[in-house]
């Protein structure tokens, strides 16, 4: 019975050392280091979202953001709960269009599903909660 237990346990480490070196082969073909030819980069969506949008709320005003920056009336940028910091989006509004980035990651206002941060929201002409139309930066502005 004991031989039988190391004969499986032998076949299920081969196993898995054989899935293991095929992974390794499939990601180095991904990556370009292996003989085939290589996947292109994933490319940034340039579908417009709209979303509920606002300016920062004085209180917030005076802090340091999630993303270590802090937060004044100088700033430019904006505060979402979900993206990462430094994440670069472009948003517009009223036929003006800013290209921006991620400045805290924290609670924005009450129907919001981010905030502008003051100069952001001036440079659109954003003052109060308005729908707006963001996408992920594609790099050319």
């Amino acid at each position: 019975m004991r031989g039988q237990f190391l004969e499986r346990l032998l076949a299920l480490a081969a196993v898995a050392l054989l899935a293991m070196l095929v992974s390794l082969a499939l990601s180095r073909d991904r990556d370009g280091e292996g003989g085939g030819s290589a996947s292109p980069p994933p490319t940034v969506s340039e579908t417009w979202t709209e979303a509920p949008a606002g300016p920062v709320a004085d209180d917030r005003y005076g802090g340091t953001t999630t993303c270590g920056a802090e937060l004044t009336r100088e700033l430019r940028g904006v505060v979402h709960p979900v993206l990462p910091c430094g994440a670069r989006i472009v948003v517009a509004f009223g036929g003006r269009e800013a290209e921006t980035q991620v400045v805290d990651q924290g609670p924005v206002g009450a129907g919001e599903e981010f905030s502008l941060t003051a100069p952001l929201a001036a440079e659109l002409g954003v003052d109060g909660l308005q729908t707006v139309r963001w996408r992920f930066s594609t790099g050319t502005g």
